[in-house]
């Protein structure tokens, strides 16, 4: 896609914060800690987001070790084998679903006594013989093997305050994204959990400012689904354009 874009005219520069955007005569200023220099006619914001994380012990050390966040990118690896799933809403069960169908057995823990997921998620998940759950519980460590490897999660029963342990040779983490767009809050209207509104295609509150991937409400965590919108971003710039 890189390649793509150059081929077509894109310049691209890496390493660059983005601090703000300012409107001066329906021009937009894309601001830098050094710089206010990048300027457009229209801007799409496209900062993606950053999975959530539970910020215990093992968690950071671990990543890439047998802690993961995309089912889709490492599931594979984990053929025939045992696979702990962290969360409770409609990603966590569509996932640990679609790990199930290769994997030997899913064990899903969850914080709360039921789940937050829709209620067609957990009706399918019941029906499927290779899942376990473990409701009500906290997480309070990944522990790795002598080789650096996660082994198995350390949990608490948040009624009786017993602690076990949950083994498993991966563990896949769905709690949820932060929106990396905490430089736009003022500039463009976002959601209660900090994700860019849109309408249309792909506009944002600001006319000539859209939105597209991950940091938008309602996209689809997919390089698929991102580059779809990319499209029909460029589509509502074209219309803007017009006027």
């Amino acid at each position: 896609m890189l390649e793509q874009a150059r081929t077509y005219g894109a310049k691209i520069s890496t390493g660059v914060e983005v601090t703000g955007i300012e409107v001066r005569e329906r021009k937009f200023y894309v601001k830098t800690p050094t710089s206010d220099n990048y300027v457009g006619r229209s801007v799409v914001v496209s900062t993606g987001s950053t999975y959530r994380r539970l910020h215990i012990p093992g968690e950071e050390e671990l990543i890439g070790s047998g802690v993961h966040f995309c089912a889709t990118c490492d599931g594979a690896f984990y053929r025939g084998r045992e696979v702990v799933v962290v969360g409770g809403g409609n990603s966590a069960l569509e996932e640990g679903t679609f790990l199930s169908g290769f994997c030997k057995k899913i064990k899903i823990i969850h914080r709360s006594r039921e789940f937050s997921a829709s209620k067609t998620y957990v009706e399918k998940l019941s029906k499927i013989e290779n899942i376990e759950t473990y409701m009500n519980k906290t997480l309070l460590e990944f522990v790795a093997d002598e080789n650096g490897l996660f082994k198995e999660t350390k949990i608490k029963d948040n009624t009786t305050g017993e602690e076990g342990s949950i083994p498993g040779d991966g563990v896949f983490i769905f709690i949820g994204l932060i929106p990396n767009t905490d430089v736009f809050k003022g500039i463009v209207d976002l959601s209660e959990k900090g994700f860019i509104t849109t309408t249309g295609l792909a506009k944002t509150s600001v006319e000539g400012i859209f939105s597209a991937g991950d940091c938008r409400e309602g996209a689809i965590a997919q390089v698929a689904a991102a580059t779809g919108e990319g499209v029909l971003a460029s589509y509502g710039i074209r219309e803007y354009f017009k006027k």
